[in-house]
């Protein structure tokens, strides 16, 4: 019963965040709720296991856009760099305690994680990212008591901020006309999503349900500011960049709270 509530809150907010349904669309929404069923089925130790090639591939992308420029350009690049971003810094945080890390250790980790996929969003023109994936991480490590890491990240995120005014790169979009009950509905699916996830995390905390929760925090951070604040965020302005978030945190978050690794 929980996996069918999340399957159709989660296709009814995809639904909502393309405007204009086409049969590609449709595609992609069936690709991402049969990838999201997939991942659901598959052991823990595998999805956690993907820390490291993500966390590698993020830090390699950075000087491969460097050396070669016209990657910039790519659409898939951008997805990469979105898919790398979010998930290399998910998986690291929801893993810290681990092994025990030492909080310099963590704290020098979590910086280049962030600068390397920072420049990454920036060199492929998604800085407005940085913002709300820097908000979640600071909520998430407060909420998870870390937080002696909060001054670093919210330092860093800061000057990213000034040095993107600097560069006058502009991070608001136009006003979304959208109309109020799709607001509305979606609001509430990633309220009612965010909810199960933390529910499922505090009845057992495996890694599976805190990683869930943490892309659903984001998730609502960035809809939030798109709505708020006119941030140019993921979902709303991106929203086919946003299904390489959004579906394999369906499949986490179905899975959440069943199993440990």
């Amino acid at each position: 019963m929980r996996r069918t509530v999340i399957l159709v809150l989660s296709f009814l907010f995809c639904y909502c965040l393309f405007r204009h349904m086409t049969l590609a669309t449709t595609l992609m929404l069936g690709a991402v709720m049969a990838c999201a069923y997939a991942i659901s089925v598959t052991p823990p130790k595998y999805l956690l296991g993907a820390r490291y090639p993500l966390v590698g591939l993020s830090l390699l992308l950075c000087p491969a856009l460097i050396v070669y420029p016209w990657l910039e350009s790519s659409r898939m690049i951008a997805a990469a760099a979105v898919f790398f971003a979010f998930y290399a810094i998910a998986l690291f945080l929801v893993t810290t305690e681990e092994k025990g890390r030492q909080a310099y250790k963590e704290v020098t980790g979590l910086s280049l994680l962030w600068a390397a996929s920072s420049l990454n969003l920036f060199l492929t023109g998604l800085p407005e990212i940085i913002l709300p994936l820097s908000l979640s991480v600071v909520l998430f490590l407060f909420i998870i008591n870390r937080v002696r890491i909060i001054p670093f990240i919210a330092g860093y995120t800061a000057a990213a901020m000034v040095f993107l005014a600097v560069k006058g790169v502009a991070v608001l979009g136009p006003a979304m006309a959208m109309h109020d009950a799709v607001r509305y509905v979606l609001l509430a699916c990633a309220f009612a999503l965010l909810v199960m996830t933390f529910t499922a995390f505090l009845k057992r905390s495996d890694l599976v349900s805190l990683l869930a929760f943490f892309g659903l925090l984001y998730v609502s951070c960035d809809l939030l500011m798109s709505l708020g604040f006119r941030l140019k965020g993921v979902l709303l302005y991106q929203p086919v960049l946003a299904l390489f978030i959004i579906g394999p945190l369906v499949g986490m978050a179905m899975k959440g709270g069943k199993e440990r690794p």
